[in-house]
C-alpha cells in the first residue's frame, strides 16, 4: 500500500520501520532534515521536508492517491489538520496521534467531520498496559483476547519453578487447567514450541488461558502473587494522567511523586491519589513515603534514565512488581538484562496498534483481524481473528491435518462463547474466533497460517 506518515520522531520512526518491513511504499514528511537524513538511511522510504498540514506537500506526496496518513508529530493540531486535508484530497484512511487528554473527548465525537479513520494515543496505550500487568503481578507483560475472555501472559521461569525440566506434554496431563504455552524465548530466540519441549529455567514463556483459570493456573506453576492494592508512582505525566483513572475504578491506591508543580495540582484536582511535590530519584524521599512496603512500583516519568534507576532500587528493596516505562526502543534490551522484566514501551504498544489496521486493511473478506500484540522483545506476534466464512483447507479441518506454517501455532479458539485451548482433533468453523501466535511468517488473513 502507499502509505505517508506525517513526523519522523520516535513513533514515525518506529512506524515506519516495521511497515517498511512488510513491503509497503512509504512517504515520510517532516519539518526538520535531521531525523529525516536518519530514516532515509535505515529504512526503504521517500522523504519530504515541510509542514505535514501543507496542502501543496501533500500533493507532493501522493495524497490524492494515498490508502493511508499517519501523523504522529509532537502538535495534536498538525495531526487532525493533516488528516483531515489529505481525506479530502483523496486519502482512504487516516490516522492521527492525539495525545492532549482535553481533546481526546472532543476527538471521538467529532471524528467523521475531522475526517479521521482512527485516533491513537500513545500515553493511553501505555496506561492501559501498565494497568494490566497490575491486575495479572506475576506477568511481565499481558494481554486480552476475545473481549477480555482469553489472556495471554509473558513471565520467565525461575530455577525453582515446578515446571523446569518438564515438557509441555507431561504439564498439560499434570495440570488441570485449561492452558496453552504458545512461545519460548531462550538466549534470545523465540521458539514456537511442539509438546516434546523441554522448560529451562531462565525461559520466557508466553501462555494463553481463559480469563477465569489464569490465576489458578499461575498458583499450580508457583508464579502467583497477591494482587496489587497499593502503588507508588514516580512520574506524574499524562500516562499517569490516564493511568490514575483505571487504579480509582480498580480500587487501587496510588501516591505520585512528581517535580513539576503544574502537573501536580491537575492530578490532585481530578483524582483522589497522594500527589507529592519531589524528586523521585530522592531515596531518601522514597524510603519515608513507604517504597518498601507497596505491592508495585511504577516508574512512569519522562526520563528513561531515570526511570531505570528508580526501579533497580525498588527491585534491590523487594518490591514485589516493578513497572518501567521505557521510550528509547534501543535501551530496552539492555535494562532487561539488568533484571527489569516489566517494561512498557508507548512506541511498540503504538506501532502494533497501527499495525493491525494496516494489515486488516489488506484483509480478504473471509476474514479479519480484530487485535494484534507483539511479545517476546516484539519477536512474536499474537493475531485474534474472526473467521467470517468457511475457507477450504482452514475451517472444518482438525487443527492436526492443518499444513500450518513454520512457527506459526493455533493459540485459542472460541466458538459461540466457548474457550477451546486446542489439541490435534479441534477443528476451526465459520463464526470462530481464532488466536495465532506465530514468531516467522506476516500473517494478514487466517489463509496466511497454512502453507
Amino acid at each position: 500500500m502507499d502509505i505517508i506518515v506525517i513526523g519522523g520522531g520516535a513513533v514515525g520512526t518506529s512506524i515506519c520501520s516495521q511497515l517498511a518491513k512488510e513491503g509497503h511504499d512509504i512517504t515520510v514528511i517532516d519539518s526538520k532534515s535531521a531525523p529525516l537524513l536518519e530514516l532515509s538511511n535505515t529504512c526503504d522510504v521517500f522523504t519530504l521536508q515541510g509542514n505535514g498540514a501543507d496542502i501543496s506537500l501533500l500533493k507532493r506526496a501522493g495524497a490524492e492517491k494515498a490508502d493511508l496518513l499517519i501523523a504522529v508529530t509532537s502538535g495534536d493540531e498538525v495531526n487532525i489538520l493533516s488528516c483531515s486535508a489529505a481525506k479530502k484530497l483523496g486519502t482512504r484512511h487516516t490516522i492521527a496521534r492525539v495525545r492532549n487528554p482535553e481533546y481526546s473527548g472532543l476527538v471521538q465525537l467529532m471524528k467523521s467531520e475531522m475526517n479521521l479513520s482512527l485516533t491513537i494515543n500513545p500515553e493511553l496505550t501505555a496506561a492501559k498496559e501498565v494497568y494490566r500487568t497490575l491486575r495479572f503481578p506475576a506477568a511481565a507483560k499481558i494481554d486480552t483476547f476475545s473481549r477480555g475472555r482469553v489472556e495471554l501472559a509473558q513471565l520467565t521461569v525461575y530455577d525453582n519453578s515446578p515446571i523446569c525440566g518438564s515438557t509441555l506434554i507431561e504439564l498439560r496431563s499434570k495440570l488441570n487447567i485449561r492452558f496453552l504455552i504458545c512461545s519460548v524465548l531462550r538466549d534470545n530466540v523465540a521458539f514456537i514450541p511442539n509438546g516434546s519441549f523441554v522448560i529451562q529455567p531462565k525461559d520466557i514463556i508466553c501462555i494463553t488461558a481463559p480469563d477465569d483459570e489464569i490465576t489458578e493456573l499461575f498458583k499450580a506453576i508457583g508464579a502467583y502473587k497477591q494482587p496489587v492494592r497499593d502503588v507508588m508512582i514516580c512520574g506524574g505525566g499524562r500516562t499517569t494522567y490516564y493511568l490514575e483513572a483505571m487504579l480509582q475504578k480498580g480500587n487501587i491506591n496510588s501516591t505520585v511523586i512528581e517535580r513539576d508543580k503544574n502537573l501536580c495540582h491537575e492530578l490532585a484536582e481530578q483524582y483522589s491519589c497522594t500527589v507529592l511535590n519531589g524528586n523521585g530519584t530522592d531515596q531518601q524521599l522514597l524510603m519515608e513515603e513507604g517504597i518498601d512496603k507497596v505491592d508495585a512500583f511504577l516508574a512512569l516519568s519522562d526520563v528513561d534514565e531515570e526511570n531505570a534507576i528508580m526501579s533497580m532500587y525498588a527491585k534491590n528493596l523487594g518490591v514485589s512488581k516493578v513497572v518501567t516505562l521505557i521510550s528509547t526502543m534501543s535501551y530496552i534490551d539492555f535494562f532487561k538484562s539488568v533484571g527489569l522484566d516489566t517494561i512498557v514501551s508507548p512506541k511498540s504498544s503504538t506501532t502494533a496498534y497501527i499495525l493491525r489496521y494496516v494489515r486488516s486493511m489488506t484483509n480478504v473478506r473471509d476474514s479479519e483481524i480484530e487485535s494484534l500484540h507483539k511479545f517476546m522483545e516484539d519477536k512474536v506476534e499474537a493475531l485474534e481473528f474472526s473467521v467470517k466464512s468457511d475457507i477450504e483447507d482452514v475451517t472444518d479441518v482438525p487443527l492436526k491435518n492443518l499444513r500450518l506454517r513454520p512457527d506459526t501455532l493455533i493459540a485459542c479458539i472460541v466458538h459461540r462463547d466457548k474457550i477451546i485451548i486446542p489439541t490435534g482433533n479441534d477443528v476451526i468453523t465459520k463464526g470462530d474466533t481464532v488466536i495465532v501466535v506465530t514468531s516467522g511468517a506476516i500473517i494478514d488473513s487466517i489463509r496466511d497460517v497454512i502453507t
